[in-house]
């Protein structure tokens, strides 16, 4: 799965050198939405080392270099510093994001995770792939999926994303009013250029949306003028 890229179709009016909207397919806003699963702790840690802003870098180095005596003995660091990231399936988002620990949902707690007695069913440490499902170590029981297409929307479906990350159906109407919005006078101002993403512009992606409102150009398009 490390190599695993996402493609997406930006829209762009050539004449005034600007995005419209870009075409998705579920991959991609499975991955936009799978932000929204985040915390904090994880955002800082994969984030840190790309100038971002604000004082969390500053509070995320300080519980790095903190002695461990100083914290109670059921906690350490890796609680508040590399936080699970909890998910309802096998398979939710493309791997897009390096490092995120999953936990998955156990069937027999319900609507809980599963961490009885101190266990955890994580994906790198504690369940086995038998099947294309992980099993709990602590159960035996499955994993919760409750539906055999992963991630957060259908697919069979193309999305269209704004500059902003707004995101909605794509449909031809969607796309001809949009075109009249932005002012679009001939077929000719407009170009089609498919991106892949990987690793590298997850992370650019997860850094921009937190700082800018025009997150796909300010990732995918250049600044010369050169579309």
């Amino acid at each position: 799965m490390a190599g695993t890229k996402v493609s997406l179709k930006l829209v762009v009016d050539k004449r005034k050198q600007r995005l419209l909207f870009a075409q998705a397919d579920k991959e991609f806003v499975d991955f936009l939405f799978s932000i929204f699963n985040l915390p904090v702790g994880t955002v800082t840690r994969l984030l840190k080392e790309e100038d971002m802003v604000g004082c969390l870098p500053s509070l995320y180095k300080s519980i790095e270099n903190m002695s461990d005596a100083c914290f109670r003995p059921e906690r350490n660091k890796d609680f508040l510093l590399k936080p699970r990231v909890v998910i309802p399936g096998l398979k939710v988002v493309p791997p897009l994001l390096p490092n995120v620990d999953e936990l998955f949902k156990c069937r027999k707690k319900s609507n809980s995770i599963c961490n009885n007695s101190g266990c955890s069913a994580y994906r790198t440490h504690e369940i086995e792939c038998k099947q294309e499902s992980y099993i709990c170590s602590h159960c035996i029981d499955f994993m919760d999926s409750t539906s055999k297409e992963a991630g957060y929307v259908k697919g069979m479906v193309s999305y269209m994303v704004m500059d902003d990350l707004e995101v909605k159906p794509m449909s031809t109407n969607s796309g001809i009013t949009l075109l009249r919005e932005f002012n679009v006078k001939a077929a000719g101002d407009i170009v089609e250029k498919v991106v892949d993403l990987g690793m590298c512009e997850g992370l650019k992606l997860l850094k921009a949306s937190l700082q800018s409102k025009t997150v796909l150009t300010d990732v995918f398009l250049p600044t010369d003028g050169d579309l």
